[in-house]
C-alpha cells in the first residue's frame, strides 16, 4: 500500500508540473506573452501558446494588449497588424495510471501432494503513450496596437476594460 501511495505521488506532482497556467509572461522564447514598446501609444504584442486552438493565442494577445493599454493610461486600443503563425506541431504524452485488485489462483506442488489457495493480488500499471490525438500546434499571435484615450474611434477599436472583462477569467482558470 506504501508502494501505491509514492506512485501516485511522484505522479500527481508530474502532473502538476506538466499542467502550467496558459497565460503568464514568456521567458526565453517559452509559451506566454511578450511585447515591445514601439512608440509612447504603440505596441508590439505576442503571445505564444501550445494548443489545438488558434483563438486561445489571440484572445491572449488581445488580454495582454488591453492590460498594456490600461498600463500605460489609455482607454482603449486599435489593432493596426495581426499575424499568427503555426510554427510547429508538438506531441504531448498522455499518461494513465490503473490500479487492479482481483484474486490469484496458487497451486504448489510437493513430492505427495498440491495445495491450491487463492490469494488477494493487486497490480499497478502505468503508461505513458505518445499518439496523434494528443497532437497540439505552437500558435503563435502578433499583434501590432496603437492606444489612445477617450472615445473609441471606430467599432474595429476595443475598450481595454472590456476586453479585460471578458478574457480575464479564460486566462486564469
Amino acid at each position: 500500500m506504501k508502494t501505491i501511495m509514492i506512485f501516485l505521488s511522484i505522479t500527481m506532482l508530474l502532473a502538476g508540473c506538466a499542467s502550467k497556467p496558459d497565460y503568464r509572461a514568456a521567458t526565453n522564447g517559452s509559451a506566454g506573452h511578450s511585447e515591445q514598446k514601439i512608440s509612447d501609444d504603440r505596441y508590439r504584442v505576442q503571445f505564444k501558446i501550445y494548443s489545438n486552438s488558434v483563438a486561445d493565442a489571440t484572445d491572449f494577445a488581445l488580454l495582454r494588449s488591453a492590460q498594456l493599454t490600461q498600463r500605460e493610461g489609455y482607454d482603449w486600443f486599435l489593432v493596426t497588424n495581426k499575424e499568427t503563425f503555426i510554427e510547429s506541431t508538438k506531441l504531448q504524452p498522455a499518461s494513465s495510471i490503473g490500479v487492479t485488485q482481483s484474486r490469484e489462483t496458487v497451486r504448489e506442488c510437493g513430492l505427495l501432494a498440491c495445495n491450491t489457495y487463492q490469494r488477494p493480488s493487486t497490480r499497478m500499471d502505468a503508461s505513458i503513450s505518445v499518439g496523434s490525438q494528443n497532437e497540439r500546434k505552437e500558435v503563435h499571435t502578433v499583434l501590432d496596437i496603437r492606444m489612445g484615450k477617450g472615445m473609441k474611434p471606430n467599432d474595429n477599436s476595443y475598450n481595454a476594460q472590456d476586453v479585460i472583462d471578458n478574457l480575464e477569467n479564460k486566462a486564469y482558470r
